[in-house]
């Protein structure tokens, strides 16, 4: 079996598409199962056993981590004839996408996608939401050519499903429980920080207008009335980053992207994690905050719904509700013994999510479904 993968996001870039596609490559190049990956240039230099197809790319004006590609669709066929691929994955469904699925259709690969990314919710953000029905309509359109539409969460499929997309499969996210632990807790990091004997909050994401962010400011500013011990350190960039800097609290600390095991040391160093986003169709960060033992203060919205669990490995809030995330940081911070048990609870949760079982059973879908064609091909 061969396998080519279409996304118009790739490693480096730091999101939890980009993340999951390199997860993906890599579990199949670890089960000598050939892989080319299909994506805008993103800089990433490769040696990990996989092909990398890269094409012309700009950013978007309004969003400069946001790399639209540009592709030679004639020369992306030649490079795929080359290759000869047994299933095409679509990842995302814009330019590399359809081009992946123009090529599927002319060749009668079989051809799957996934739906990480909920566009059509976004465009209420951008004042853009008069396009929502034609958004879904090009959704259904592209979607239903396929033989399988992974979704990430229950949530997440059935809005497909009432939005008139068909073959719905779930296939969620893990996460990586060596790399995100508790023993990660760095005193070096929280002294780098400043915030030395205080308590953290941490926000680990996109910023953008659809991660409900002015909540979590609005929030900090209440929590600040009460409490003079207290941070909120935001890791990551977008195109908030100069407005929220520019209006955030004093306590609020901007460490910009975190990879690896400064990423891992950022999370088992803080103690609270406070994710106001209800836009999710997932919501990796979620599980990294739970294995490294952090209890989660989220809105009960979309696909985070898949695995926060109230007063087990976090607290819920109401959508959009600061005077929610202010309740249940106050909770948190006022009663040690329980942050520290929904912490120890998460990480519990958190071990059940291996990525080894979620990719293996991917891919044995792959299996089955090229086989299925080979039949109706014989």
């Amino acid at each position: 079996m061969r396998v080519a993968i279409f996304t118009d996001t790739f490693i480096p870039q730091v999101n939890g598409v980009a993340g999951n596609t390199g997860r993906l490559a890599d579990a199949l190049t670890k089960r000598e199962i050939p892989c080319m990956v299909l994506s805008p240039d993103t800089g990433y230099e490769g040696g990990q056993g996989y092909n990398v197809y890269f094409t012309r790319r700009f950013s978007f004006p309004a969003y400069p981590e946001c790399k639209i590609a540009l592709p030679n669709y004639l020369k992306m066929c030649r490079q795929l004839d080359l290759f000869k691929p047994d299933l095409i994955h679509l990842v995302t469904q814009f330019s590399i996408g359809l081009c992946g699925l123009r090529y599927a259709c002319s060749t009668s690969i079989p051809v799957i996608s996934s739906y990480h990314t909920n566009f059509p919710q976004y465009l209420s953000y951008y004042r853009l939401a008069f396009l929502t029905p034609w958004v879904w309509k090009y959704f259904r359109w592209f979607h239903n050519k396929c033989l399988k539409n992974y979704c990430p969460s229950e949530t997440t499929m059935k809005l497909l499903k009432e939005n008139g997309i068909r073959n719905l499969d779930l296939c969620g996210s893990g996460v990586d429980i060596a790399l995100f632990n508790p023993n990660k807790r760095s005193p070096a990091f929280i002294s780098k920080i400043g915030a030395d004997n205080k308590t953290i909050l941490l926000y680990v994401g996109r910023l953008a207008k659809e991660k409900d962010l002015d909540m979590l400011m609005e929030a900090v500013r209440v929590l600040n009335n009460s409490f003079q011990d207290i941070c909120l350190v935001v890791t990551g960039d977008g195109p908030l980053t100069k407005t929220l800097k520019r209006n955030a609290p004093e306590n609020v600390i901007f460490t910009g992207y975190l990879n690896g095991e400064e990423l891992a040391e950022a999370y088992a160093s803080s103690d609270i994690f406070v994710f106001p986003s209800t836009t999710e169709t997932y919501g990796n960060v979620i599980l990294e905050a739970m294995a490294s033992g952090l209890p989660v203060v989220a809105p009960y919205s979309g696909g985070i719904q898949e695995n926060l669990i109230d007063k087990y490995n976090g607290l819920t809030c109401r959508p959009r509700n600061y005077g929610d995330i202010v309740a249940a940081v106050t909770m948190l911070k006022e009663n040690d013994q329980l942050r520290e048990a929904l912490g120890n609870q998460a990480r519990t949760f958190a071990l059940k999510k291996s990525w080894d079982k979620i990719l293996g059973d991917l891919i044995t879908d792959y299996f089955e479904l090229v086989k299925n064609n080979m039949r109706k091909l014989q």
